[in-house]
């Protein structure tokens, strides 16, 4: 067996949206929107799992003669995000919606009424609390979470009050395109693979998250 890192994860620093096709692939080029954003107050997941289906048969006397439950199945990730800033752009392409333009840059955005189509992925960077923030060469640990493909995505709860608005998404997770990790996630999960099944990957890792900007950028191609 391979020895371990241990890491005590806390805060959240930096959230990146890549934009994908319908197959999980990441979009590169023109077509594509990568957003980095610090400006979120939280990422919560929640695993939805199938119970495994159960079988008890008892005798005629009352003994139980087959006591036997499958193991539960993962379905999918259920993930709710908190934005205390909202990207128009970014906001636009995760929830369906219309961009709204003024001179060529996303202000707004038009939800409609229908299915929303489009899908990302969601990574999020946290620090590494005590002793083990730096490793022996006095990098700084971070950790990495990633969920390569995400969509479903449901606006939730925006109240406008004598207080500050924040924009909630609820979404939902898919099995992971194996052709996503080389486009976008290779500087946190290096020599590893992206399999066919994943849903939720968490890593630690000395490579910093990128810089939060407010305009979108792309892949290359």
């Amino acid at each position: 067996m391979a020895p371990s890192f241990c890491a005590t994860p806390i805060k959240g620093t930096h959230l990146r949206i890549v934009s994908l096709d319908f197959c999980g692939i990441p979009v590169t080029g023109a077509s594509g929107l990568v957003v980095v954003s610090k400006g979120f107050v939280q990422v919560q997941q929640e695993p939805d799992y199938e119970d495994g289906e159960e079988f008890f048969e008892r005798t005629a006397d009352g003994t139980p003669c087959v006591n036997q439950k499958d193991d539960p199945t993962l379905k999918r990730v259920q993930l709710t995000t908190q934005f205390c800033e909202v990207n128009a752009a970014g906001t636009a392409y995760i929830s369906s919606a219309r961009p709204l333009l003024a001179g060529g840059t996303t202000t707004g955005f038009a939800v409609a009424e229908g299915n929303p189509v489009n899908r990302y992925s969601l990574e999020v960077w946290q620090q590494v609390a005590g002793s083990g923030a730096c490793d022996s060469g006095g990098q700084q640990r971070y950790i990495y979470n990633a969920w390569p493909n995400v969509g479903a995505s449901k606006i939730g709860n925006y109240t406008v009050e004598n207080a500050r608005s924040t924009l909630e998404v609820a979404s939902e997770t898919r099995a992971a395109s194996d052709r996503w990790l080389a486009s976008v996630g290779a500087s946190w999960l290096p020599g590893e693979t992206v399999e066919t099944d994943e849903h939720w990957l968490w890593n630690i890792t000395t490579t910093p998250p990128p810089s939060a900007q407010c305009d979108p950028t792309t892949l290359a191609a």
